[in-house]
């Protein structure tokens, strides 16, 4: 049995990485590996479910209890001491380390003579051009590395040219979905109604998702009288400056914040486009459960959207907040087009099932 040691940057947040890292866990045989989960920060707004037989440990970091002074010695030493963290908190010997993203927890991880090194990308690395010491520090990780696994074209593309020194290390492993899953949970009962023509924002309000510029595209369609309503599931830093930006564009009729969704499969399928302007993003979780239940979205061109989108069938790429109100715009008032795209949806995410991500995982696994 081999024992593996998963560290994400976090398994308390709710977001799309910790439920494909759940995923990932889940279906990974009990018998073949022993798992163990170390995040690095514990946010304790939600903790995914796995089995009992998948350890998950305390945080590195407390987000919610630590003082000032904590968070940023923990700051300082898992950017340029990360050896000290190791040694106080990865206790085990493990067969394998994989960090579920670059950066921090990539830091934690590296291989050595007895314990192979896999760090999962999960966006692309495209901003580390614009910072010379997090790129060093992401070099330095990489180097470290036994396998370098992507979640997209693009993101592999990103890898091998910033750090094309370890582009032999590259495997491509698309997310899987869990998809009898998302449609038999999107059947619950749910106590929201949703309007009609409404579209679905799910994702954290910080600036790397940007809600602030879907905003600028409920202003511009509200301006044109375009029918359309913006819901948006997720909480964060920026629900603040969300909320007065709403007040500031008088948009209250327009958008409704309904903040963290325990099962958001309902809302999502009441809804008709799926719609994030994200400043980088890997293989979007929200936009593939959307195409599950036969939902176009709209996107900025980053991550893995491409692939997803199957050239214009199943999503629209767009490059400013006026440009993404034109294509919701011209997507509600074309009622066959918008059901060629569902349909297209449907076909396209079998592409990217649960099967298939298990038997490539398994797979790299076998092979190290």
């Amino acid at each position: 049995m081999k024992k593996i040691l998963f560290v994400p940057y976090t398994f308390s947040m709710g977001g799309g990485a910790e439920k494909i890292l759940a995923d990932t866990v889940r279906n990974l045989d009990p018998e073949k590996y022993e798992v163990t989960i170390l995040p690095y920060a514990d946010y304790n707004i939600k903790t995914e479910k796995v089995p009992e037989y998948v350890t998950v440990l305390p945080g590195i970091l407390d987000i919610t209890r630590a003082g000032k002074a904590e968070k940023l010695i923990k700051h300082i030493l898992v950017h340029f001491c990360p050896e000290l963290l190791r040694k106080w908190y990865i206790k085990d010997q493990y067969d394998m380390e994989i960090s579920f993203n670059y950066q921090i927890p990539s830091f934690l991880v590296k291989e050595t003579k007895n314990t192979k090194a896999i760090m999962w990308v999960h966006t692309d690395v495209y901003d580390l051009k614009n910072s010379t010491l997090q790129r060093c520090l992401q070099r330095r990780s990489f180097r470290r590395a036994t396998k370098i696994v992507v979640i997209s074209e693009n993101t592999e593309r990103s890898v091998a040219e910033i750090f094309p020194e370890c582009a032999q290390k590259i495997v491509r492993i698309y997310n899987g979905i869990h998809l009898d899953n998302i449609r038999q949970r999107s059947k619950e009962t749910c106590d929201i109604t949703l309007q009609s023509n409404a579209v679905v924002f799910l994702g954290r309000l910080d600036e790397r998702k940007q809600p602030l510029a879907l905003l600028e595209v409920a202003r511009i369609l509200n301006e044109r009288n375009v029918p359309v309503h913006f819901y948006f599931l997720g909480q964060g830093e920026l629900e603040t400056e969300v909320r007065n930006k709403i007040s500031e564009y008088h948009l209250e009729d327009r958008v409704s914040l309904l903040g963290y969704q325990q099962n958001p499969y309902p809302l999502i399928a009441q809804g008709k486009i799926i719609c994030m302007l994200s400043l980088a993003e890997g293989f979007p979780t929200v936009f593939a459960e959307g195409m599950a239940l036969g939902k176009p979205f709209i996107s900025t061109h980053v991550g893995g959207v491409q692939e997803m989108s199957q050239d214009g069938r199943c999503g629209i790429l767009v490059d400013s907040p006026e440009a993404c109100a034109d294509a919701i715009a011209q997507l509600l008032a074309d009622e066959v087009r918008y059901q060629q795209m569902s349909q297209a949806c449907l076909e396209r995410i079998e592409d990217f099932s649960m099967a298939r991500q298990k038997e490539n995982i398994e797979k790299l696994l076998n092979s190290l």
